[in-house]
C-alpha cells in the first residue's frame, strides 16, 4: 500500500527533460527579483541577490525582494543645471 501511494506522488514515471524544465522554471521564478534588480541596475542589486537566495523560498522574503528590486535606486542621474544657477 505504500510503495503504491509512494510511486503516485514521485517523479517516478516522469521524462527526466520535463522534471529538469519545471525545476529550471521554478528556479527563474525565485530569482526573478535577483534578475530583474540586476537589469534595471539597481544600487543594491548584490544585497538583493543574496537575500532572494537566503530567503526567497519564502513567499515573505520573495515579496520584499521583488518589492525592492522594482523600487528605483538605479545609477545616479542628477540633472545637470546651467552654470550661476
Amino acid at each position: 500500500m505504500m510503495h503504491e501511494w509512494i510511486h503516485t506522488w514521485s517523479y517516478y514515471n516522469q521524462s527526466p527533460v520535463t522534471v529538469s524544465l519545471i525545476f529550471l522554471l521554478f528556479s527563474l521564478i525565485n530569482l526573478l527579483p535577483s534578475i530583474m534588480a540586476f537589469v534595471r541596475k539597481h544600487r543594491s542589486k548584490w544585497v538583493i541577490f543574496v537575500l532572494n537566495i537566503l530567503f526567497g523560498w519564502t513567499v515573505i522574503g520573495w515579496i520584499v525582494t521583488l518589492v525592492w528590486s522594482l523600487s528605483y535606486a538605479g545609477e545616479n542621474h542628477q540633472t545637470e543645471q546651467a552654470p550661476g544657477k
